[in-house]
């Protein structure tokens, strides 16, 4: 008895908008169905056969030889209908009847392998003929005629159908050569098909996940966004629980005090081997020759460089109309155009490594605030460009992060606030806990926010540990 998988990636993306399908769009770097069949390549499948839209089958085939899966996955056309597509799968597998076949939306990327055990092991052990991955509902359940409420009906008897949907190969071939006969063709999903046309089915619900998200609308897509980071970036509290960093080679600009520095000390800690630039050693990066013979001398002296961390920033208080041009062009060109001129010139070094560029927003970003509207402004900016270098850089390998700390305890934020009890701050060792965590990941596009209180138990990264 083997195992099998079909993937359907035959939509159109006409409900997601946008110029192309949203399987092939990039969720935290990755395409969306890419991030599905690795996802499914926790378990061990005979075949996969991924069902493409027809017009897009040399971009699927393009995405499976460049991922370099092509062998240990096929690519078909599918058909005007979703069931039409599974049958083209089916018929593509040449599975035998007490085989395995599971049917799988490519645009659930964010699929645990606990649900397809879940799905595949009443089969496996002979309990039942096929499964439904099922969800409860939170909400109410209405039915309604036209505009008229006709019932609410108990909705403990009801569950929210997901993906996987899982059968013995037989019966699911019965269901839809029954199908074809009737010329039905037309339901929503496989399980449908199974109920109508094959009699006395042992059909099984197994649990899903809320985190299996279908994404069909640009919401759905920041909720997945969302979703993958929570994943991946889990409560840290202890460096202890931080991923090792032996050999990897840190450039952090603005790296002397603050933020920087306990990125520094937390980096080397974990065994990096870190060098530090900032204004205080004599580096302007509103000067992009300085900032690329700079960051050069870095890499000569650390053999290359994996990750560079850009921190530099400037905040100047005081109302828009009484501020002077010159201050607002230091604000933006430090914040903003600096951050740019360190990009560019350690584009080379971490194409080389195949690294990681972080840079630093702020709370601000989401709400300009009174009192320092230039600064929130370039922070903004920052945001639109990590999550746009994110996309430029992707095929060179180079995850592109930003880091949104709440309002943090650091030497420029005291100089701006001197009267501000640092008892409502954020710890700059928190921030660099959460920053190594994201550079040790595989996100990009991302703006992680870090909030004093999921920080209150770090632990300090300066000094002697606990």
């Amino acid at each position: 008895m083997q195992i099998h998988a079909i993937v359907l990636a035959g939509g159109d993306g006409n409900r997601f908008g946008g110029e192309q399908p949203k399987q092939f769009v990039r969720l935290a770097g990755e395409p969306i169905l890419l991030r599905t069949l690795h996802a499914l390549a926790t378990t061990i499948f005979d075949q996969t056969v991924v069902v493409s839209h027809p017009s897009w089958l040399e971009d699927t085939n393009e995405l499976v030889r460049v991922a370099g899966l092509a062998g240990r996955v096929t690519v078909v056309p599918g058909g005007v209908t979703r069931n039409e597509s599974t049958r083209n799968g089916l018929g593509a597998l040449r599975a035998a009847d007490d085989d395995i076949v599971l049917v799988h939306d490519a645009v659930r990327p964010l699929l645990p392998i606990e649900v397809v055990q879940r799905s595949i092991e009443p089969i496996l052990s002979g309990r039942a003929d096929a499964t439904d991955t099922v969800i409860p509902s939170a909400d109410t359940l209405v039915i309604v005629e036209g505009d008229a409420v006709v019932e609410i009906p108990d909705r403990s008897r009801y569950r929210r159908g997901q993906t996987p949907q899982t059968f013995r190969a037989g019966v699911l071939a019965r269901a839809y050569e029954a199908a074809a006969q009737a010329g039905d063709l037309a339901a929503s999903d496989d399980c449908s098909l199974v109920l109508r046309y094959v009699p006395g089915v042992r059909l099984v619900a197994v649990a899903g996940d809320e985190i299996n998200v279908k994404i069909t609308t640009r919401i759905d897509m920041v909720m997945a966004d969302r979703m993958l980071q929570m994943r991946v970036m889990s409560p840290i509290t202890s460096t202890e629980e931080l991923h090792p960093m032996d050999g990897s080679r840190l450039l952090v600009i603005g790296g002397t005090s603050g933020i920087g520095q306990a990125i520094v000390e937390a980096a080397e800690r974990q065994g990096a081997r870190a060098e530090v630039e900032g204004a205080s050693l004599g580096l302007d990066v509103r000067d992009p020759e300085a900032v690329e013979r700079r960051i050069g001398e870095a890499a000569g002296r650390l053999g290359g460089i994996d990750h560079v961390v850009c921190s530099a920033g400037v905040l100047r208080i005081g109302p828009l109309a009484a501020t002077s041009a010159a201050t607002l062009a230091e604000v933006v060109d430090v914040n903003l155009t600096g951050t740019l001129n360190v990009a560019r010139a350690a584009y080379p070094h971490l194409r080389a490594s195949r690294g990681s560029l972080t840079v630093f927003t702020s709370s601000s970003f989401t709400r300009g605030r009174e009192g320092y509207v230039a600064y929130s402004a370039s922070k903004a900016a920052l945001v639109n460009m990590a999550q746009g270098l994110s996309d430029e850089w992707a095929d060179d390998g180079i995850r592109v992060n930003a880091i949104s700390p709440e309002r943090t305890d650091t030497p420029m934020r005291r100089a701006a606030f001197p009267s501000e009890s640092p008892d409502g701050l954020l710890g700059a060792d928190a921030v660099a806990l959460a920053t190594l965590r994201l550079m040790a990941s595989d996100l990009t596009g991302q703006v992680l926010d870090v909030r004093r209180h999921d920080a209150t138990d770090a632990e300090p990264l300066t000094g002697e540990k606990r």
